[in-house]
């Protein structure tokens, strides 16, 4: 009525054709005809408001239902040790069991240190072209290129770039004129995983620091073969043959000079470089080899007898490849890891120390509890409100907003029956009177695990009940649930909480009807609006008529006025 506050003098002339008679009317309009509208919509809001609540207290519910019907938490298992060799890890499922473990060995790397260097960048490589090398991992070699003049670095460098299942690294002891020393360290565990390295073509790098020595001879001058025919002397290095004939009536002097010309070929013509002398103190014949790895020594036919009188002990062999070995409730067991995956299905094993250690993995039963327990309380908290929206009170007349809605009313019998209406068949094993015994079918209910429900629809959970059904069938037990809570998701998915279910079904149906009434309120407010702006301009017409009669009268009066009062 914005345009009618212009016509200000409404009411001047009639006195009582005025804004205060119009409004009025108007208020008397609105409450008759606007006002039901509104405490209709009021309704609507409520109940939207109340069902949007209920809904997301039924999410609640529902969340910790998918959590009780998938069997997730029935299969988790915790795992405890009593001991310090071991540490154990189970997944989710494995069963529950009790077992030994007593660790007698672990697993090692095959670690090996060099000679020691004056710096980094000391030259190994003397041979003055690049060579071809070979490295590798229990039988699996990689051969890799270093270029003439390589250093230490150079060479650390090329065994990591190689892949070949060995790190290299170089450390600064801090000792000597020669502080820096290779380090050679197999990848992977294990007595397989020995390293194999051939450096025959380098300067000697002392990795293989196992002196070779022949038996003691009175001079130089003995013969090495005096077999009366030539024989063959064979040093075999990571799967590769280096051989030399050595021609009956050789001396020690002549066999040295063989060694140490580079006479001990492989089929391709490279020569295994040794450096071979005689020993005048003790009269052996000693060398040492430049590889590292599997290597043997066939002197068949001379007179040296090498592996017989030779220390195998290598003081730059800092560790040796080995197996894990332990038992297992008593049985050994070898292993080329300590990192055990493949004795039982599921549960890793890591081996840590020398030792016996008891390990227990059992069911989880404490979560289990907790979230049985977070289900009944959410699923009561949802039932309270529930009786709250569907209340009568015949005293104080107090109803609640969905009062007789179907939709709601059902629910409480619908969840409890699919709670307390799961029967499961159970098979137990009993005694006669005579001590025979005998198989006979129970049942096995909600009430088994520990739920009641009271008259109301609350309902309760027993924990030690649970615990004693669980512990004597956990099968049965996780069974029973499977079927309780799935149709219990069924359940909540139809009514409260699936898109299409019946509450979300409702909440639509009420926004749809909010938007209607609210429609017609802006419908009804306009052409009241518009009824009443008609209005005002008709009782300013109304009151400028009056005004100009009322105009008129007083001037007719006041002319009889003047001639009654001209005749005295």
């Amino acid at each position: 009525m914005a345009d009618i506050g212009t016509l200000s003098s409404l009411g001047i002339g009639s006195g009582v054709l005025n804004y205060d008679l119009i409004d009025k009317l108007k208020q008397a309009d609105e409450d008759a005809m606007v006002k039901p509208l509104e405490d209709k919509l009021d309704l609507l809001k409520k109940k939207e408001s109340a069902l949007s609540q209920f809904i997301t207290i039924g999410s609640t519910v529902k969340t910790d239902i998918l959590d009780l019907a998938d069997g997730s938490l029935f299969a988790k298992v915790s795992t405890s040790v009593n001991g310090s060799s071991v540490n154990v890890t189970a997944n989710d499922g494995v069963e529950p069991q009790t077992f030994d473990i007593n660790v007698s060995q672990l697993a090692e790397n095959d670690v090996f240190q060099s000679n020691g260097f004056a710096s980094t960048d000391s030259i190994i490589n003397n041979s003055g072209s690049d060579l071809t090398l070979s490295i590798g991992v229990g039988g699996v070699e990689t051969t890799f290129s270093l270029k003439a003049g390589g250093t230490l670095e150079d060479l650390k460098e090329a065994i990591n770039n190689a892949n070949a299942g060995v790190t290299a690294s170089i450390i600064d002891t801090g000792i000597g004129d020669n502080p820096y020393k290779l380090v050679l360290k197999a990848n992977n565990t294990g007595e397989d995983n020995y390293i194999q390295f051939n450096y025959s073509g380098l300067d000697d790098l002392g990795f293989n620091a196992t002196n070779y020595s022949s038996v003691a001879y009175s001079s130089d001058t003995d013969l090495v073969n005096n077999s009366g025919t030539d024989q063959t002397f064979k040093i075999t290095v990571n799967g590769t043959e280096y051989s030399m004939n050595v021609a009956d009536g050789t001396t020690v002097s002549d066999f040295i000079d063989a060694l140490n010309s580079g006479e001990l070929k492989d089929s391709e013509g490279n020569s295994l470089k040794l450096n071979a002398s005689y020993n005048n103190e003790t009269g052996a014949i000693n060398f040492g080899i430049q590889a590292i790895g599997d290597i043997s020594i066939d002197d068949t036919g001379l007179t040296t007898d090498i592996n017989n009188n030779t220390d195998f002990t290598n003081a730059n062999r800092l560790q040796t490849a080995q197996d894990a070995v332990f038992t297992y409730n008593g049985v050994e067991v070898q292993r080329a890891s300590n990192t055990v995956e493949d004795l039982i299905t599921g549960v890793t094993i890591n081996l840590e120390s020398e030792g016996e250690s008891t390990v227990s993995i059992t069911s989880n039963v404490d979560d289990m509890v907790d979230a049985i327990k977070k289900f009944v309380a959410d699923y009561n908290a949802m039932i309270s409100n529930l009786q709250s929206l569907t209340a009568y009170d015949k005293d104080t007349g107090n109803v609640g907003l969905f009062q007789g809605d179907s939709d709601f009313t059902m629910l409480s019998s619908r969840f409890s029956n699919d709670l307390f209406g799961v029967v499961m068949s159970n098979k137990t094993t009993s005694y006669d009177l005579n001590g025979n015994e005998f198989t006979m079918n129970t049942i096995f209910t909600a009430a088994d695990v520990g739920f009641s429900m009271d008259k109301t629809g609350m309902i309760s959970f027993d924990e030690d009940k649970f615990r004693e059904a669980y512990n004597k069938d956990s099968d049965l037990t996780n069974r029973l649930f499977g079927s309780m809570f799935t149709n219990l998701k069924t359940d909540f998915e139809t009514t409260i909480t699936g898109d299409n279910s019946n509450l979300n079904l409702l909440d639509r149906e009420i926004k749809d009807e909010e938007d209607r009434y609210q429609d017609r309120i802006d419908a009804m407010n306009k052409y009241l609006e518009t009824k009443y702006e008609i209005m005002a301009k008709q009782f300013a017409a109304y009151d400028e008529m009056i005004n100009k009669f009322n105009t008129q009268s007083q001037i007719i009066q006041q002319t009889i006025d003047q001639a009654i009062a001209a005749k005295k």
